[in-house]
Parts: structure tokens; C-alpha cells; sequence
């Protein structure tokens, strides 16, 4: 009885299981048919827009704008040959060059895939309208990068550029896919992880038309996090103005705790170029110009001997080692002469008889020969590195050199040779084997501005709601009479009717610097100068460094008795 109650069950079962099969599939398929025909499940990605950034005061630098796209949905084209129409009329693109969109498009005909990006706002909404008679043409709308400011400040930024397939394998698994934009340098290479946004999606269902009937699902996207840096948009628009055409660095900085207020490297370049996808000839410029390099930071990678303004560091040296004291006094006649070798300092009469001070005052090359061969290239070494010369500064920007710093042990290894007093004489006033960026030697005048301490370059203060972590200024041990007898001198070069630096001068404001001219085996010399204000109190310090500029007395210090004008009349100082 009871297996045949069992049987019974199953019968009825599989019997009405049969009969809902031949309804559905006979009886109801002409009205299911047309649904299927007629309504279709899209998945309309949504952008998460990357984070901004914006100046010390709250101005916005770099944010995002909205783009329109074209994009198609494979599965859903049925006249090919009219869209290519429309689209070519439209929008003027080649005809042929939409046909290999649309193939590329087969690859995933399920999804809306992009084929023009960035098109007109008026021509996107003809196009949309026209999408109403046209199925499987879709206009999106997704969020591109704007560089407010175009070229100024554009090695601050960085750029954006599509993954790599070697950076997809590294990054997977941080969320990236195909096609996504990463920073490739700059502040967007290495905070990309906080702007970067999450996407999210819309699931719908869409008529014939492609009119939306319902909303199947929503994932929400997400925003990246606002940077909030330490650049002054004012001192940095003058930085760049004031730079110009010329090839160089000029960085701002306050010495009291790194940040960095201003940093230009030129040529520059507009950083939109890498966003625009009609852009493509220019990017291939810019990457190809071996000549500018323009898309090369000077101002942390580039490595330059220093000239003169390396003076700072050996006097310090040689005041804090005790190998000659303030009162200590060279003659200069024009010329040092070493085993039948004249060592030429750049005043050919000579300064005549010179202290510390006064050998800083007037750059005087002799005076430093000497100072150079009291103190010891060891001693020179010791502090060179202390300084923070042949490391890292920390900058939170991407690819900074350390620069070289020689010594015995050092040419012994790489030049297969012994250490000469005449390398000696050459290290003293910044020639030789030494190469510093522009930043470390910010970074030393800072040391002198603020009492000896070094502190971290930094153009970050915020990321979101979260104040950044800076390393605190620690002290490099220079002994207090030293520092004071520096800053005399730096005053004295700007202060003094002799002073090499005397063309940084502006009115009511007391500044300190020194000047530098490198000499170079590739043609004319580069030129330095690097100087803090107000003297009592540094607020600023700053380095302007051109590539075959001359003497840094003159175009240097132009430029940058222009940013002292423009920091005092912003009330920096």
C-alpha cells in the first residue's frame, strides 16, 4: 500500500512538471519570446572618482570632470552599419577606426564597452537621442582627471596612465584590473592606493529601445581620499613663472619642519596629455624628447655638481672639527698653487686677506682651498653625509637620486685610484666628484636656518581626515658657534655691497644666501642659489638651480628675490 501511494506522488509530480514544460514552452513561448527579444539585463559600471588635492589653504589643484563616452553592447547591435553612419557624421571619426572598436567590443557582448571616450557634452546628448532608434548604443558618463593648473607643478602631480600588464600582475590583488588608470609618478604614483576610487555598477533591465524597465541591483562606488598638501599655490605659480623656459629646479621650502611650499622642475608638461584619449602624439613627444626631458624632476633626481653653495657644508666642517676657527685668516692673490698646478679662484686679482665670513661673503675659491686642506677630505666626507648628501631625503615623491659622495674608500672602488690633495681642493668648492639635487641642498640650508637641525621634505599633510606623520627635525650635532658663523657669512653675501648674492635684496625683508656657479664638462656653467628668510626667524628656505645658467649671482638670484618679494607680500614673511 504504502509503495504504491509513493508511486502515485511521483507520477502526479513528474505528470504536472510536464505539463507546466509544454505550457511554457508551447502554450506561452510566442509571449516569452518577445520578452527575451525585447528586454535585456545590462551592467552599467559607475565610476568611483579619484580623490583631489588640494593647496595648503584649501584651493583645489587637481580634481576630476565629467566625461562622455560612446560605448556599445554587442550582443545588442542589429543595423552595424547605420551606427557607423551616425557616429561618423557625428562625431567625425573614421569610419574604419569605429569597425575595429565595434570588434574589440565582441570580446565581452554582454557589457557596454567604451569605443569613443570623452566626446562633446552637445554631440553626447545628440547621440543619446539617437541611441532611442539605435540598439546597442549606449553614452556613459565616468569621471576624468583635471589638472586645474595645466603644466605648473606637474612633477608634484604626476600623471595617470593605463595598467601595465607587469603592474596588474604585482597589483591584483589591491583591486586594480585591465584598463584601469594608475599614477605613474609624482603624488598620484605614490598615494595611488588612497585616490584611487572603488567602482561600483548598476544591474538593469532595458526594453528594445534600451529604456530602462527596472533596476535589478546597485553597488554603491566609492570615492578615494582628498590629498591635502603643503604647496602653496601662490609661491607655486610665481616658482614656475619665474623659471620659465629656462631648464632647472627652484624648491620652497619652510626649514622649520620640511614642508615643502612650492617645487618646479622645467621643461614641465601638462598632465591632462596623459588623460585625453586624442593626446597620443603629444604623449609620444613628451616621452621621446631626449633633449627637455621634460617629464624628468630635476629637483629630486637630477644630480649636479653644486659649485660655491657647497661652501656651507665645509665651512661647517671646518668650524666644527675645530681645523680653523672664525678668526682664522687666508690670502688670496688669485690663485692656489699645488705642486706647479694653479688652483684659480674666479676673482682674478685675488680677495686679498679673508676670514670665514668674508670667504663666504665674497665666494672666495682660495679661501676654501685652504679651509679644504686644514679640515681633511675625511672630515669633509663625514659631514658632507651628515648634511644628508648621498641619501634619500625622504620627499614623498617617486625616483629621487642620492646624489654622490666621494671620498678615499669611494674612488679607491670606483675610480681604481688614490685619493690627491688636488681632489681635495676640488671637493671644497663643490667640484670634483660630488653630485647633490636640488632638494638635499634646500635640505642643508635649512640645517643652517634652523639651528642645525635636518628635517624631512614632505608635500603631504593629510590624507583624508588623517594628518600625515612627518619624522621630527633631529639635530646633526654642528656646534653652535659654527652655525652662528655660517649664517654671519650667508647674511654678509646677500647684505654686503660685495656680497655675491646682493641682486636677491628685497625691501624690509632681512635674507641670507649664497650663490653658485658649477663648472661643467658639457658646455656653459650651472648656476645656484640658495638663501632662507627672514633671517632671525627663518620662515622659508629655498634652492634655484638653472642647468647651464651662468653665475648663480645673477639669473638665480633674480628668480629668487621674486619669490622672497611674492612670499613677504602674501605675509609669509
Amino acid at each position: 500500500m504504502r509503495d504504491r501511494i509513493i508511486s502515485a506522488i511521483i507520477y502526479t509530480a513528474f505528470t504536472l512538471l510536464t505539463t507546466a514544460l509544454l505550457y511554457i514552452q508551447i502554450i506561452r513561448f510566442p509571449y516569452y519570446h518577445k520578452l527575451a527579444r525585447n528586454n535585456v539585463i545590462r551592467i552599467i559600471p559607475i565610476d568611483g572618482p579619484r580623490g583631489n588635492m588640494f593647496d595648503t589653504k584649501g584651493i583645489a589643484l587637481v580634481s576630476n570632470r565629467l566625461s562622455f563616452d560612446v560605448a556599445v553592447v554587442y550582443q545588442e547591435l542589429q543595423d552595424t552599419e547605420n551606427l557607423i553612419k551616425v557616429l561618423t557624421e557625428t562625431l567625425g571619426v573614421a569610419s574604419k577606426d569605429i569597425l575595429k572598436s565595434i570588434e574589440l567590443a565582441r570580446r565581452k557582448p554582454y557589457a557596454p564597452v567604451t569605443i569613443i571616450e570623452d566626446v562633446d557634452k552637445e554631440k553626447a546628448l545628440m547621440l543619446e537621442e539617437a541611441s532611442l532608434d539605435i540598439r546597442g548604443l549606449v553614452i556613459e558618463t565616468r569621471s576624468k582627471r583635471n589638472y586645474i593648473y595645466q603644466d605648473m607643478a606637474s612633477h608634484v602631480f604626476g600623471y595617470l596612465s593605463e595598467i601595465s600588464e607587469y603592474e596588474l600582475e604585482k597589483m591584483r590583488g589591491y583591486g586594480y584590473r585591465m584598463r584601469d588608470l594608475i599614477g605613474k609618478d609624482g603624488l598620484e604614483k605614490i598615494y595611488d592606493r588612497y585616490l584611487a576610487g572603488v567602482d561600483g555598477g548598476l544591474q538593469i533591465e532595458v526594453d528594445s529601445k534600451g529604456r530602462l524597465v527596472k533596476t535589478l541591483g546597485l553597488k554603491e562606488p566609492s570615492s578615494g581620499k582628498d590629498l591635502y598638501l603643503t604647496i602653496d599655490l601662490s609661491l607655486q605659480a610665481v616658482s614656475d613663472k619665474l623659471l620659465g623656459e629656462r631648464k632647472g629646479a627652484v624648491i620652497v621650502m619652510n626649514p622649520q619642519n620640511g614642508a615643502v611650499l612650492a617645487l618646479a622642475s622645467h621643461p614641465a608638461f601638462d598632465p591632462n596629455i596623459f588623460v585625453k584619449p586624442d593626446t597620443s602624439r603629444e604623449r609620444m613627444m613628451l616621452v621621446s624628447d631626449r633633449k627637455g626631458r621634460p617629464l624628468f624632476n630635476r629637483a629630486i633626481s637630477g644630480m649636479y655638481p653644486p659649485g660655491s653653495v657647497f661652501k656651507i657644508t665645509v665651512a661647517s666642517a671646518a668650524l666644527s672639527t675645530k681645523r680653523v676657527t672664525p678668526n682664522t685668516r687666508f690670502n688670496c692673490t688669485g690663485s692656489y698653487n699645488l705642486g706647479g698646478v694653479k688652483f684659480d679662484c674666479w676673482k682674478d686679482t685675488g680677495h686679498g686677506s679673508q676670514n670665514i665670513t668674508e670667504g663666504l661673503m665674497n665666494s672666495c675659491n682660495v679661501f676654501f682651498y685652504n679651509t679644504g686642506k686644514a679640515t681633511g677630505v675625511d672630515n669633509i666626507e663625514t659631514y658632507t653625509r651628515v648634511f644628508g648628501f648621498g641619501a634619500h631625503t625622504g620627499v614623498d615623491l617617486p625616483d629621487e637620486a642620492k646624489g654622490v659622495v666621494p671620498g678615499k674608500l669611494w674612488k679607491r672602488l670606483h675610480k681604481h685610484d688614490n685619493w690627491y690633495e688636488g681632489d681635495t681642493l676640488n671637493y671644497s668648492i663643490g667640484q670634483g666628484y660630488l653630485l647633490v639635487t636640488p632638494i638635499q641642498i634646500v635640505e642643508m640650508t635649512s640645517v643652517i636656518a634652523n639651528g642645525g637641525n635636518i628635517v624631512t621634505p614632505h608635500l603631504v599633510k593629510k590624507i583624508g581626515t588623517d594628518d600625515m606623520e612627518v619624522p621630527e627635525p633631529s639635530n646633526i650635532g654642528l656646534r653652535n658657534e659654527a652655525i652662528q658663523t655660517v649664517r654671519e657669512g650667508l647674511y654678509k653675501v646677500v647684505n654686503s655691497d660685495e656680497g655675491t648674492g646682493k641682486h636677491v635684496r628685497v625691501e624690509g625683508l632681512s635674507i641670507a644666501g649664497k650663490t653658485g656657479t658649477a663648472q661643467n664638462p658639457q658646455g656653459r656653467t650651472h648656476a645656484w642659489f640658495t638663501g632662507f628668510a627672514p633671517f632671525n626667524v627663518p620662515k622659508i628656505s629655498l634652492v634655484v638651480f638653472l642647468e647651464h645658467g651662468g653665475k648663480g649671482g645673477l639669473e638665480p638670484a633674480e628668480i629668487a628675490k621674486g619669490i622672497f618679494q611674492e612670499a613677504k607680500n602674501r605675509g609669509y614673511l
